[in-house]
């Protein structure tokens, strides 16, 4: 963003660092209490199969989770439109009482019951188009009416669950393996607008990851980078229609370094259009 100077277009901003009793809004007591009693005084340990926890580990985890708060304060005050969080580590596996792929503290899920609980909003949509099925976000809000979730996944793929639902505000968008640009657009585009006109949200979250770009090594879709900047224009496009333009994006997936630049990049890029 230097290099472009898109860097010297935006607002920046050090978090404020969540805690146990803000976490418990999404998590339960006895998985916040775990989280702080395993972590260890020094070296790694393996919180999950493929998630490990160091001592410092805690200090980005509050750190990602406080970020999602204040942005969701910032953009529901009236500072902010539109904010990103660029944060690690990711959240949206976190289920309310379970470490999975990465992830501790469910950032979204805490930024959505925070816009629900701290600002009276009544319906909050999130959108997750990472790679992966948001599996956590889905197990904290199905069933619910105040929060739509609609997530857009390579299927079959990690995390093997929830991509089957019977709750009418949980919509899953499977991608085959290897789909491209327009095999991915035309399953998501008409799904995605017509779940929001019928829901009608207050606010846009997103579980923005960028790991279905067609060089990252944790993924099997080809997306451009592009494709990031067509998503990213879709959801602003909604938010002016309902939401008045409000919309808080968190950094989920994404692990080739350039394709994450890149990708992250035309994202905050469309965030700033009007």
């Amino acid at each position: 963003m230097r290099q472009t100077g898109l860097w010297l277009d935006i607002d920046h901003a050090f978090t404020q660092r969540g805690n146990k009793a803000l976490f418990s809004s999404v998590h339960t007591p006895g998985y916040i209490d775990q989280l702080y009693q395993m972590t260890p005084a020094k070296g790694l340990i393996y919180a999950d199969v493929d998630t490990t926890l160091s001592h410092d580990s805690l200090i980005a985890i509050e750190e990602a989770a406080g970020a999602s708060l204040q942005a969701v304060d910032a953009v529901m005050g009236g500072q902010y439109t539109r904010a990103f969080c660029s944060v690690r580590p990711p959240g949206h596996h976190a289920e309310p009482r379970k470490t999975m792929g990465f992830c501790f503290i469910n950032n979204i899920a805490l930024a959505a019951e925070h816009a629900l609980t701290a600002h009276g909003l009544n319906r909050v949509l999130i959108f997750d188009f990472d790679v992966h099925q948001g599996n956590g976000t889905i197990e904290a809000f199905q069933g619910r009416d105040d929060v739509l979730v609609i997530s857009s996944f390579q299927h079959p793929f990690y995390p093997f669950s929830h991509w089957q639902s019977d709750f009418d505000n949980i919509v899953n968008l499977p991608i085959p393996a290897e789909s491209n640009s327009i095999q991915y657009r035309k399953l998501v585009e008409e799904a995605v607008l017509k779940a929001t006109a019928n829901f009608k949200p207050e606010l846009i979250l997103l579980s923005a990851g960028f790991d279905g770009h067609k060089n990252d090594p944790l993924g099997g879709l080809n997306l451009e980078t592009s494709d990031f900047y067509w998503l990213t224009q879709m959801v602003t496009d909604l938010a002016r229609q309902y939401t008045q333009h409000r919309v808080v994006s968190i950094l989920e997936g994404g692990y080739d370094l350039e394709g994450l630049a890149d990708s992250a990049h035309i994202h905050i890029q469309g965030l700033l259009e009007t």
